[in-house]
């Protein structure tokens, strides 16, 4: 089961870091922080910085989508055309 977490700048790390600590523990999971390119992306404290590990391209068709909190970063990310084209793409193979 592949699921997908998206990594967004300015998100908060903890609505990341909580979920994933879940998740991973379920068999057959390949959980993928997702983003434009990977590497680091910095969160909401401007200093702890997580890491991608694919693209939305390598991640075409998860099973499960999950999409952090932030504070005003969320606004800023609901903008974000390519985000945004993923998610359509994205929505009719998951949950």
């Amino acid at each position: 089961m592949q699921i997908a977490v998206v990594v967004f700048p300015g998100l908060t790390a903890l609505d990341v870091v909580g979920p994933y600590e879940v998740l991973r523990y379920l068999p057959e999971a390949d959980v993928r922080f997702v983003w434009h390119e990977t590497g680091p992306v910095v969160t909401d404290s401007g200093v702890l910085a997580l890491g991608a590990t694919h693209t939305f391209d390598e991640t075409p068709s998860p099973d499960i989508v999950l999409v952090p909190g932030s504070g005003t970063a969320i606004a800023v990310a609901a903008e974000d055309k390519r985000l945004r084209e993923w998610l359509r793409s994205t929505h009719r193979t998951s949950t």
